[in-house]
């Protein structure tokens, strides 16, 4: 897992490529792609406002280990700063080649709302004004809670990208902080449990000497197998 830090809170895209135009803020959702992930090519808030250094982070709590094939986890992505008033989020997850990996489902939706492009997931403008209604209360930090379901099929590891918007609240991109962080999960195989008569069908156990009722039959077993 990796953490880096640099303001964002305000974004101009015009400004971003190379044109001068008031900045505006994405309290209701930031564009795709900012969170730097595989698929958004490692773009973050420094290519427009630099870095800073915060004192707070970004977490996404319940990513599994390993993930099942279908298999719905729950996430919260949790963002806290002493120093700050609120915060926004997004969140993709993505395989080594930046690919989408599985689906990820808004279940708040008065906080949270698929992207533009569903590979991202975001806060919603309500949900950024509740994380700051309620920072105090949270000890200085905010959470966002998502669902993920697994793709169907192996597709080697994932990784969950979340960048953190801790913000100042006063509507400009001064004074804001994103924190950036990722984690990793592999597949599970499962195998499938076999009875015991299936696996002495396979040569696959060992019985000792004894007694085995079927019905209302009874076998002898006087050698192993």
């Amino acid at each position: 897992m990796q953490r880096k830090s640099c303001s964002l809170g305000v974004l101009s895209v015009l400004m971003c490529i190379g044109s001068v135009a008031p900045s505006y803020a994405f309290r209701s959702g930031p564009p795709a792609g900012h969170n730097g992930s595989t698929a958004s090519g490692g773009a973050t808030c420094m290519v427009c406002h630099g870095s800073a250094i915060g004192g707070g982070m970004v977490e996404i709590l319940g990513v599994p280990a390993q993930y099942e094939a279908d298999a719905l986890y729950d996430l919260t992505v949790r963002i806290s700063d002493p120093a700050q008033a609120g915060a926004g989020f997004q969140l993709s997850v993505e395989t080594a080649a930046g690919s989408q990996a599985g689906t990820l489902i808004a279940i708040d939706a008065t906080n949270t709302q698929l992207n533009v492009d569903p590979r991202w997931i975001n806060h919603t403008q309500t949900g950024v004004n509740n994380a700051v209604a309620t920072w105090a209360a949270m000890g200085n930090a905010a959470e966002y809670d998502v669902r993920w379901q697994a793709p169907a099929t192996d597709v080697g590891p994932v990784t969950f990208w979340a960048a953190g918007n801790a913000i100042n609240n006063d509507f400009f991109n001064t004074g804001d902080i994103i924190y950036l962080t990722n984690e990793s999960a592999t597949f599970l195989s499962i195998v499938p449990a076999a009875g015991a008569w299936g696996l002495l069908a396979m040569g696959l156990v060992v019985l000792i000497a004894g007694t085995i009722v079927v019905g209302r039959s009874t076998i002898n077993v006087s050698a192993t197998v």
